[in-house]
């Protein structure tokens, strides 16, 4: 019971509950539409590398737009950008759909479709990432991440699921497909008001403390490159998602070439895969704030490396479904902890920034997917699956050798994980003596104040005592 409690503390606050559960809708329909995107550019051509092509628009655009997403995210209020970054993809997920079932769905629309998706993506996601900081209490903070990945997780199960569903009633190809598309796109007709509903708005810069956008995305940057463990937290996810997201660019090849099956008969395989990665969310949601979190990181990583080797080498179609939890564990408890870790490390001041950075990862799988396809056409698919586990097992060396320079670091103050330390048995870094600014030079709002309090106090000071350049 203990453990449980541990496990989804965050699900106290009301506000949320409302985002998890917004998050976990549109992550279902997200995780249906991409699982079924790089299949119908495989249906359309027969052609590994088109199925990864099919992608690019989405990594292009994030890649481009991501950072510029999280200097929007600290600058405005964050709840209108995750309520418009939500509406857009229903809207194009119904166009999709309406194309496909018209038969006027062609490679380049699908380029295009993702392109604006992952627009989309960008100004929503470090927007969402942000958001949670200020809906939550410091002290939850790491939890109500590792929760809003498991939503991730949880949508990678009900996403094949609803495809499985749709499967028993109608063949899941050409016109059937885009209606499929048409379902999920009114799943934003739930979200979209279950967002708006949350109280919390996330505060704003005031409009004299802004700067040129080049200013303050280059000043994030610095932040991000100045302390050690973001930077290879970043490095390592930037690895770690361009590996794991090739198994579903290669996925419907590899089912039709090496097992016989259709194309887009990927339900029952992303079905396991979501399984086996909301098992392990549960057990590690609950221990992403304890000393056990960097460990558990690299132990991930692994996993999804020994993943992909054992999928190479499936005999059957049976084990080669049964073999994919293992990618399905090691990916998701990676994203999860890493994400957290990431988020407890960092000031009020730079989650939009920070968590901006790392998910430009999303926008390098996506370009990366025409390579993982490129290589699979010319030495075919379980190939290159293992040499894709090669390269997740090198980035987690590098992840080790990494957190065994940093680990004794003192933790910065200001983050969730400074507010642990002591639990931890991690020093904290004493604060800036000019308490009344923010890192960046900028003169703290009352919210991110309220919030630091508490450190401040930790840190020996007297709560009457004056700051320096305050009220």
């Amino acid at each position: 019971m203990r453990q449980i409690r541990q496990t989804f503390a965050a699900f106290v606050v009301r506000d949320f509950r409302f985002m998890w559960g917004g998050s976990l809708l549109s992550v279902t329909a997200f995780m249906t539409s991409f699982s079924l995107i790089p299949s119908v550019a495989y249906e359309l051509t027969g052609s590994y590398a088109a199925a990864g092509i099919a992608m690019l628009g989405s990594g292009i655009s994030q890649t481009l737009l991501g950072p510029i997403g999280g200097v929007i995210a600290d600058r405005y209020r964050k709840k209108p950008l995750v309520v418009a970054g939500q509406a857009m993809p229903g809207v194009l997920l119904g166009a999709l759909g309406a194309l496909i079932v018209t038969d006027l769905i062609s490679i380049p629309l699908l380029v295009l479709a993702t392109l604006v998706m992952g627009a989309g993506f960008s100004l929503m996601g470090p927007a969402r990432q942000a958001w949670t900081g200020f809906i939550v209490p410091r002290r939850l903070l790491p939890n109500a991440v590792a929760l809003q990945q498991m939503s991730m997780n949880t949508g990678q199960v009900l996403g094949p699921t609803l495809i499985a569903l749709f499967a028993t009633f109608m063949v899941l190809e050409g016109r059937n497909t885009g209606i499929l598309f048409l379902l999920v796109a009114s799943f934003f007709a739930i979200v979209v008001p279950l967002t708006a509903s949350i109280r919390t708005e996330g505060p704003a810069t005031p409009v004299e403390q802004r700067r040129a956008m080049r200013v303050e995305l280059a000043e994030g940057f610095r932040y991000l490159r100045s302390n050690p463990r973001l930077r290879i937290l970043w490095a390592y996810f930037l690895l770690i998602v361009a590996c794991g997201w090739g198994f579903q660019t290669l996925l419907p090849g590899v089912l039709a070439q090496e097992f016989g099956r259709a194309p887009t008969d990927v339900g029952p395989t992303f079905l396991i895969f979501g399984v086996s990665s909301l098992a392990i969310n549960i057990v590690l949601a609950g221990a992403v704030s304890g000393r056990w979190a960097w460990p558990l990181l690299m132990i991930m990583g692994l996993v999804m490396a020994i993943g992909f080797w054992l999928v190479a080498i499936a005999p059957s179609y049976g084990a080669f479904l049964i073999l994919g939890a293992f990618i399905g564990t090691g990916r998701s408890g990676t994203m999860l902890v890493n994400q957290s870790l990431m988020m407890g490390n960092t000031k009020p001041a730079y989650f939009g920034r920070v968590m901006s950075f790392a998910m430009m990862a999303f926008g390098f799988q996506a370009l990366f997917g025409p390579v993982w396809g490129a290589i699979a056409d010319a030495i075919g698919g379980p190939e290159t699956m293992a040499l894709i586990g090669f390269m997740a097992a090198g980035a987690t060396v590098f992840m080790l050798l990494g957190w065994l320079r940093t680990r004794n670091l003192p933790l910065e103050a200001g983050t969730a994980a400074a507010s642990m330390g002591r639990r931890t048995g991690v020093d904290v870094q004493r604060p800036e003596p000019s308490a009344g600014e923010s890192p960046n030079g900028i003169q703290s709002q009352p919210a991110f104040a309220a919030q630091l309090a508490p450190v401040v106090l930790m840190e020996g000071q007297k709560p009457r005592q004056v700051v320096a350049g305050g009220d």
